[in-house]
């Protein structure tokens, strides 16, 4: 199933399940991002995680297992959220704003919606610039991004230059984009429970690495 301009495009209501999945380290190794959105809509649900981790700093992340279903293209508003994801060109470009409230929680604590922590504005302006050829399938691929744009957190801003890949997934598969692969040399962490399915979440662990090929890989991936 060959990956076409189609399977990429904004295409609310054509599938049960629509997934965007990012993930990017700067090129400078100050920061790393990871943002997600999940829509299915056979279970009237959206969820969605947006984190930004600096070295040193404690993460700061959005997670919210219930925004409204999409009607249009991919633009999210709830409480303190709202997130646009936009197809500038398939398989090319695309854009990522989000406007929020993060909580900053320690490093390896788990996030849930329910998280105690300090509540910090954090905002996305980004670009996304494909550099490679699509791998995978129609159901289920990635590609390779270059990602450039501003950062805002609290007060501080950050015009970042990084490296990064896109996922997209629009039918019942779910990629595992991560399992199996560890390294050693994490600068940073993340854990937050993420519903796999429709039931109950699961505890996912994520480090973000530098070196030639600087990217994200799973730490510990359990359920619980």
């Amino acid at each position: 199933m060959h990956v076409t301009e189609a399977d990429d495009r904004d295409r609310p209501g054509d599938s049960d399940i629509d997934m965007f999945d990012l993930e990017f380290v700067a090129s400078d190794l100050s920061l790393a991002g990871l943002l997600r959105l999940d829509i299915r809509r056979g279970a009237g649900a959206t969820r969605f995680l947006a984190s930004v981790l600096r070295a040193g700093e404690d993460p700061v992340t959005v997670l919210d297992y219930d925004l409204p279903l999409a009607t249009g293209a991919f633009e999210f508003r709830a409480s303190g959220v709202w997130v646009e994801l936009c197809c500038e060109e398939p398989l090319d470009h695309w854009t990522v704003g989000l406007e929020a409230f993060g909580l900053a929680v320690p490093a390896g604590e788990v996030v849930t919606p329910d998280s105690y922590g300090d509540r910090v504005p954090l905002g996305l302006d980004l670009d996304l610039d494909t550099v490679a050829a699509p791998e995978g399938d129609a159901r289920s691929f990635s590609v390779d991004v270059k990602v450039h744009g501003e950062i805002l957190i609290a007060d501080a801003a950050y015009e970042i230059e990084a490296t990064g890949v896109r996922r997209r997934v629009s039918t019942g598969v779910r990629p595992r984009d991560v399992a199996g692969v560890r390294h050693p040399l994490h600068l940073g962490e993340l854990a937050v429970a993420w519903p796999i399915e429709d039931g109950m979440p699961n505890i996912e662990r994520r480090g973000w690495f530098g070196g030639s090929r600087p990217g994200w890989s799973l730490v510990d991936y359990s359920a619980e």
